[in-house]
């Protein structure tokens, strides 16, 4: 048999030349060879690119290997270690007064191009003079052109490092998304920062029914489903993220007109789950300034709790799941006038649904394995919730605000001023002394929603004596209606603006101020108010400094709450108050000439300036 011999190498080489001169693989092409579908030397430049004589450019991003992911990933988390380094040098050796306003921009979770931008606008000629924030300039600019892929990736896995509390799906109620991980993220979201305070939906029933998937539940509906999942999305951003910020906005949006879609289809008719869906969708209008959406769905919700007033009482020998709805609908009618009569304090007109005093309470229960609280999407240890505490607590307090501030929303105010206001002192001493101790004793408060009912409270001592006041004025109101008050009465409200200070200052030091329990916005509003009258006292100062941190955080997240800070500048302007140095960074992207407002506003009639204010072209 013939021996076979190798083919002869081709003419003009060798099979060693073939071998050394075989393309190599490469990991990406240059952007003119992908246009151009050429085969890319991957050199930079590559060899096509200098025969074209063309400008040679590779987009890292996109090479797909896992090694280069890896090393790239590596590469971006070195940045961010000499960002921080060098942004720590630059607040440690400088004893500037801006350095005190970079730091409190930065607690307030601001975004690297929101520091960047402070730097570039506010701080020039501290740029000239200190090298070391031109170097942390620099590497702010660096990181944000890493690119916003680049940046998503490393948030999505950061999401992805905390498994959700709840796993739900996506289908069949909602059309927005496919992603099962996402909706149950946004689920979680929105039982751990909104739910434990308001509390109108049972959390148990809702879920087993969304987990069920079946549309004929009682307890979850696609409009439900999708007006929480819009009120979820001011919780999903990343606050360091301007990207992220806009992201969530935009899916909200989505949310937020598919459950007004499915509102329409249902024409009138109400269940427990639409109405309880219009309670999330007037929350989710109102801290978004849809106000003529919020005026709306808060007569739908009118209506609606009437309607389920005879879901209440379960028939004789009712089974399991009509003794549920019974206890459900209880709770939400319960929980929806809590929602009216916050609102209600807030715009300073009465609200439309009455305390359901026919009603009983659920009682109070303490399950250490049922009830508990960790601070999602954190990673932390179980706390004891405390939600059904907290919400007959809530009750209690706004079945007082609505005695004492109905007469004065509808102008029928007869009483003197000091039988009134004994009154208020009388039964709010009882309510704080009626508290459990889970709720009343301060090293006892461990969870967000426990501090946000006593900072309600401080903010209805302050609301009742300003009413108290314009009432003594015959309903007129002065453009310092605080310092018409007497002595006793500005002291006590100042007393409470300071409290609800630190009961801020509190959850600051436990969970920062990325996320915060909604409730939150109107007591930090309304303490702020307060404390700009009297800027003068340094424990006031410090007051003021310290919510502004948090009002600021919270202005990223809900267009109120950036519109009642803007307001507090613009009332500094106006009436001649000069804002503490301190918080120049956390007002400095406001405008610098003040609107137009009414010059009769006290802290009350500017928060019912901003409730009413409209704010359709807002973000979400």
């Amino acid at each position: 048999m013939a021996e076979s011999k190798p083919s002869p190498a081709p003419p003009g080489g060798s099979g060693t030349n073939e071998a050394q001169q075989k393309r190599k693989n490469v990991g990406t092409a240059c952007s003119a060879c992908k246009t151009r579908k050429l085969k890319c030397s991957g050199t930079s430049p590559c060899s096509n690119c200098i025969k074209n004589n063309v400008e040679c450019t590779f987009d890292a991003s996109a090479d797909k290997r896992r090694r280069g992911a890896l090393k790239r990933k590596v590469n971006q988390l070195e940045e961010k270690e000499d960002l921080l380094i060098q942004l720590v040098s630059t607040l440690r050796e400088s004893g500037t007064q801006r350095t005190i306003q970079l730091l409190n921009l930065i607690r307030s979770n601001a975004s690297l191009a929101e520091i960047q931008l402070y730097i570039d606008t506010q701080l020039k000629s501290e740029l000239e003079q200190t090298p070391e924030l031109i170097e942390v300039c620099n590497e702010i600019q660096r990181f944000e052109q890493m690119g916003s892929r680049s940046r998503r990736r490393i948030l999505d896995a950061q999401r992805a490092s905390v498994e959700p509390l709840f796993r739900v799906p996506a289908a069949p109620w909602t059309t927005v998304t496919e992603d099962d991980d996402h909706v149950s993220h946004l689920i979680s979201l929105w039982f751990t920062w909104v739910h434990p305070f308001y509390n109108w939906i049972d959390r148990d029933l809702f879920l087993r029914d969304m987990q069920s998937g079946s549309l004929d539940s009682k307890f979850c509906s696609p409009f439900l489903v999708n007006a929480i999942l819009a009120d979820a999305c001011a919780y999903a951003n990343c606050l360091e993220s301007d990207a992220s910020s806009r992201d969530a906005a935009a899916q909200g949006a989505r949310f937020y007109n598919e459950a007004k879609r499915l509102l329409d289809k249902e024409e009138g008719r109400i269940s427990l789950a639409t109405a309880q869906g219009l309670g999330v969708l007037w929350i989710c209008a109102s801290m978004t300034r849809k106000d003529r959406h919020g005026w709306i769905h808060q007569s739908q919700l009118a209506y609606a709790v009437q309607e389920l007033f005879p879901s209440i009482t379960a028939p004789k020998n009712a089974d399991g799941e009509a003794l549920d709805l019974a206890r459900a609908a209880n709770v939400t009618v319960w929980g929806l006038f809590n929602i009216a009569m916050t609102h209600a304090v807030s715009s300073k007109k009465a609200p439309l649904i009455k305390p359901p005093r026919k009603l009983c309470l659920p009682p109070i229960t303490h399950d250490p394995d049922a009830d508990l609280w960790v601070p999602y999407p954190t990673e932390s240890e179980k706390l004891q919730a405390h939600t059904l505490c907290t919400f007959r607590a809530l009750c209690s307090l706004n079945e007082i605000a609505y005695d004492i501030t109905y007469p004065h929303f509808q102008g029928e105010v007869t009483s003197s001023e000091k039988e009134k206001t004994n009154e208020l002192q009388r039964r709010l001493r009882e309510w704080q002394s009626d508290l459990p101790p889970c709720l009343k004793e301060r090293d006892a408060i461990e969870v967000p929603h426990v501090l946000c009912l006593h900072m309600y409270q401080h903010t209805l001592i302050i609301t009742v004596y300003e009413l108290l006041c314009k009432s003594e004025r015959n309903g007129h109101s002065d453009q310092r209606l605080f310092h018409m008050m007497p002595e006793t009465h500005q002291e006590a409200c100042l007393s409470s603006a300071r409290s609800i200070s630190q009961l801020m200052r509190l959850h600051r030091s436990a969970w920062g101020v990325e996320r915060m329990p909604q409730g939150t916005s109107q007591p930090i509003n309304t303490a702020l108010l307060v404390l700009l009258e009297r800027l003068d006292v340094p424990e006031n100062r410090d007051a003021f400094i310290n919510l502004s941190i948090a009002a600021k955080a919270a202005s990223r997240r809900w267009s109120w709450s950036k519109a009642a800070l803007d307001r507090i500048r613009t009332r500094a302007i106006i009436h001649g108050l000069h804002l503490p140095t301190e918080t120049d960074s956390l007002f400095a992207d406001f405008g610098k000439q003040p609107k137009n407002e009414p010059s009769d506003e006290s802290a009350f009639t500017m928060a019912e300036t901003i409730e009413t204010s409209d704010g359709e072209g807002s973000d979400l």
